[in-house]
C-alpha cells in the first residue's frame, strides 16, 4: 500500500485510542507518534504527515495555527 502525504488542520483532542484531530469537516483522525507535551485543546493546529489507513496519519511535524 502507497502512504499519501497529507497536510491537515483541525483541534487535537484526547480519546480513549489517543491523540486524535477533528478537521474542519468532522472527519476524525488518529494521530500516530509522540507528543512531548499534550497540545491544548480547542487550539487549531497545522499536521504535516503520512495518512496510514482511511483515518490515520503519522505525523512527521505539527504546529499551532495563528489565528
Amino acid at each position: 500500500m502507497n502512504n499519501q502525504h497529507i497536510t491537515i488542520t483541525g483541534t487535537i483532542e484526547t480519546t480513549a485510542r489517543g491523540p486524535m484531530l477533528k478537521d474542519a469537516d468532522g472527519m476524525w483522525w488518529r494521530l500516530i507518534g509522540e507528543f512531548s507535551q499534550m497540545p491544548a485543546q480547542e487550539t487549531a493546529f497545522r499536521i504535516v504527515g503520512e495518512k496510514r489507513g482511511e483515518a490515520a496519519i503519522e505525523i512527521h511535524y505539527f504546529n499551532e495555527v495563528s489565528p
